[in-house]
Order: structure tokens, then sequence, then C-alpha cells
């Protein structure tokens, strides 16, 4: 008997469909994941679900829990939502109120799971569930983006769900907290025969947590089955098409000669002052960063990993003039500076491409003015080079000039993060900074991201700076890899000596924190 029944469930915005006749079921306890590349309509799937469709979607199909019909009011679903569904949309922390302890959060999600009594023993309960034992009293930006991410999980299973819809619920998280996330949902199903849809990305995900697959294209269900099935003998191309894409390939022969010191980071310090808890409970300093020290040669591609919190992207936008060490120097072809204080001589030789595409362009200017941009650091340069040479960045990163009259949102992540790192190269740097560069890409982008960033260091001899979690991306890209974790390095070596023999506890975790490669014969 099926506890959710999707029947040619069609949803359209201003007459364009993005589901078209989709059909599937969960059994009790049954967890289906539900995976397609940007755009084909999955997280408006789980929207429509749970009755979270925006006014302008228009909704056809039937939808039943529990053999009887979803109730069509908001109050109803949202009674629904709070007592027999628990869910995980994208960018869950951002329901979080800042202005409310994570205990009052999971005390309210209990109220609205129809708890009663005293909820203090139960909140504890939850939380220690979710690995986050005493951060009851603590506020949301108190916390980390892996444990404010660990809260959200917490108040969706607190209530004990029948049914959790997840979306993403570990997406941009270090190996490290993704693996926390994933093996508490996974805990929850076992024990308590949860039902699961899960939304991902991440094929592995998606083969640790689920038992069924179900393949969106362009809004249609074109593939559903068993997971041995859908992922170790897919039926129809476009499946074909997702596996081979969710398996980077073998690192390129491309390379750029490598050469003499570029870049020299000297007992880097960078602390922040916290904001205290009152006037008698003064708080200490945060130290982001703790006497890093490091080099970089020309041509080089490093790659930089830890867990979240390491001080990994402070360092990397330190060194790209976009924040002060607290002390310590930095040394860019013999040149001497301290973050921000960068010589402007050297500005446009390093340039910075930031993890999520969709929030690092302005959407009041077009791609073309966007990429166009940093060529102010360059006035002296006759505009018809300048043209030419944005045409020549744009053509270099495989995608057509004619683009460049449109906006930001008109792409998808992986073309918007393509002109992202267009507009990185068109001052020639010589050091290109990375930070997260798939962490916000559907499975297509993904594969084909590390085979780019070779070709464009190759033909452009760059050097690189990746900022990393994921260490298949790492094993492509980088000659080395420097492990970092609470604001020092820990570990320094080539990707296969520290990611297939770690030694140090840090690298370790992260290795053993990995999912196993989804093959053409499931692991799982």
């Amino acid at each position: 008997m099926a506890l959710l029944e999707v029947k040619d469930l069609t949803v359209t915005f201003g007459g364009t469909p993005v589901l078209d006749a989709v059909s599937f079921a969960i059994g009790k306890g049954q967890r289906l994941g539900l995976i397609g590349q940007d755009g084909a309509g999955k997280s408006v799937a789980a929207l429509a679900l749970l009755g979270l469709l925006p006014d302008d979607a228009e909704q056809t199909g039937s939808l039943a829990f529990d053999d009887a019909p979803m109730p069509a009011s908001e109050r109803a679903r949202a009674k629904l939502r709070g007592k027999r569904i628990g869910a995980i949309v994208q960018s869950a922390h951002q329901g979080l109120d800042p202005l409310r302890s994570v205990g009052d959060h999971v005390a309210e999600a209990l109220r609205l799971a129809g708890q009663t009594g005293e909820f203090g023993p139960q909140v504890d309960a939850a939380l220690k569930d979710a690995g986050l034992d005493g951060r009851g009293a603590q506020y949301p930006r108190e916390l980390s983006a892996a444990e404010r991410q660990l809260a959200m999980v917490a108040i969706a299973l607190c209530g004990k769900p029948d049914l959790l819809i997840a979306d993403e619920p570990a997406a941009g998280l270090d190996l490290v907290a993704q693996r926390q996330v994933l093996d508490l949902i996974a805990r929850n199903c076992s024990e308590r025969g949860m039902a699961l849809l899960l939304i991902s990305r991440d094929l592995r995900a998606v083969a640790m947590l689920c038992t069924r697959v179900a393949v969106l294209d362009r809004g249609r269900l074109v593939e559903l089955g068993d997971k041995a099935d859908v992922f170790g003998h897919p039926r129809h191309d476009h499946t074909r098409a997702l596996m081979a894409a969710g398996r980077f390939r073998a690192r390129t022969l491309m390379r750029t000669p490598i050469g003499g010191a570029l870049l020299e980071v000297r007992n880097l310090v960078r602390s922040f002052r916290q904001a205290d808890r009152s006037l008698f409970e003064p708080r200490p300093p945060l130290v982001a960063l703790d006497g890093v020290s490091l080099s970089i040669r020309s041509g080089e591609s490093i790659a930089l990993t830890g867990p979240a919190g390491a001080g990994k992207s402070t360092l990397g936008r330190i060194i790209a003039g976009l924040d002060r060490a607290s002390s310590g120097e930095l040394e860019f072809d013999h040149d001497v500076y301290h973050g921000a204080d960068l010589p402007r001589s050297h500005r446009h030789e390093i340039s910075f491409v930031f993890d999520d595409p969709a929030r690092s362009f302005n959407p009041a200017l077009t791609i073309g003015e966007s990429i166009a941009e940093p060529l102010r650091l360059q006035p002296q340069r006759p505009m018809e080079e300048l043209s030419a040479r944005i045409v020549e960045i744009v053509t270099a990163v495989g995608l057509a000039p004619e683009m460049l009259g449109r906006y930001p949102h008109e792409f998808a992540a992986g073309d918007r993060q393509r002109f992202a790192i267009a507009r990185a190269l068109i001052t020639r740097p010589r050091l290109v900074i990375f930070d997260e560069p798939v962490a916000a890409l559907d499975i297509f982008s993904r594969g084909e991201l590390p085979v780019l960033l070779n070709r464009l260091r190759a033909d452009f001899g760059l050097t690189y700076l990746v900022i990393a979690h994921d260490l298949d991306m790492i094993r492509v890209v980088a000659d080395r890899v420097i492990v970092m974790d609470k604001g020092k390095i820990v570990a320094t070596g080539t990707p296969a000596q520290l990611l297939d023999d770690p030694q140090e506890p840090v690298t370790r975790a992260l290795a053993a924190a990995a999912l196993p490669e989804v093959g053409i014969v499931p692991v799982f």
C-alpha cells in the first residue's frame, strides 16, 4: 500500500510546464531518490507535495497520502507537514529565526507535530540524536553551516514523521558534515521505518540512502525502478548520460610548465572579534588562521581542503586582497603585502571565482557588462583590444559571444559558473583562486568543469589555488594538496599520498567520510 501516491502531477508557470504528468508512489518505509539535471523539476515536485508552490504556479493531477487525498487548504496541509511529513528544503538554514534559539525551533516543531507535555527532554534528545548535544541554548549565528543544517534535520525529524521529503539536505557541506547528515537520515529511516523522498544532484548520496530511483528530464519522468536497475542497467539515454557525467573523467595530460615561487605566505594569522554574550561574558577572538605558511609555484595547481571552519576561504580571500591578515605577510612576485593592501599593479594578476555563481553576478547587469567590469583595472588598453579579449575568453570557456547580452537569471548554474570563470580570466591573471567551484553545479556540469579547468590552465599558463571538499575533483585538477584544520596546515602532499594513504587524523576522517563511487554495479 502506497504511503504517498502522485498521479499525473503537472505544474506550470505562466503557461510553461515545469512538471509534465509525473506519476510515482512511495510505500511505507520505502526510500525513493529523485535525480536529474538543474531545471528538470525536482525541487518543484517537492514544493508541490508540501503545498509550498508560489502563487503564480498552476497545479493539476492528484496527490494522496495514506490513501486519503492531500488536503487543499494551506492550514490543513501545514498540519500534515508538521505531524506526518517532515521537510528539508534547499537553503533550509535561511529559515532559522536568528532571534530564537535552536532549542526553541525544535520545541516549535514538536508543538506542530501535536506533541504535548514538557518539551525539554524531547528537545535535548532530538539535538543529541543530531550530534548537537548541549546546543539548545545557542542561536543560529553561533553554529557553523554544518551545525545549522544538522539543526534543520533535527527539526524535520523530531516529530517522528512517516515521510521525510529532503531536497539537497547535504549540499555544500564538507565531507564529514555531509556524512553526518546522511547517516542521521539513514538511521531514522532504518530504526523507525520512515519513508524518504530524497532529491539530490549527488548520485552517491542517492545510492547510499535510497532503494528506488526516479529520473526527471525537462519535467518528464523518463525512468523509474529499483536502484540496482537504474544505476546498473539504465534504459533511457538521459539516465545513461547522468551515470556517465556523475563520474569525473581521468586527469588530462595537458599542463603548464611549473616554475619558481609565485606566491609566498609567511606565518599568516587572522582573528575576528566575536560578539559578547553579555557585558559580563566577553568572548575571546575567533582565530580563523593560526600561523599559516605555504608556497605556490608558477604553473602549479594547489588544492586546499579540510573540514568546515578550517580557514580555507579566509586564506583564499586574503591572498586575493579581499581581506586583511591580523599578522604575517604575503609575497606575490617579490612584492610584499598583507591582504587588502595588495599593490594595484598586481590586482589584475590575482582573480577569485566564488562558490555560488547565482550570487556572484549583479542581476541588473548583463553577463557581458559583468565580464567587462574587471577591465577597469586596465584602463589604458584600447577598446578594440578589450572587446576582442572578451570574445576570446567567453569562447575559451565553451560559450557563445551571442549570450553576452542576456542576464544572469537566464542561465543554468553550469553556464553561470563558466561566465564567472571568464570574468576571472578577463584581466589575464597569473593566479586564479576557486572557492568550491563545483558545489552549486548539477551532475553534468560537475563532470565537465574539472576538464575545463585543466584545459584553461594549459592554454593560458595559469596557476590555481582550488578550495574544495570534493576529493574526486581534487584528484583531477591538483598537483599538490594542502589539508587545513582549525586554522592550521596539518598535511601536504600529492593527491595519491594524502587521499589513498592518509596519515593525519583529519585527512583520514575526510577520506573515510567520502561516499563510494556509483559504478556499473551499485556499491550499496
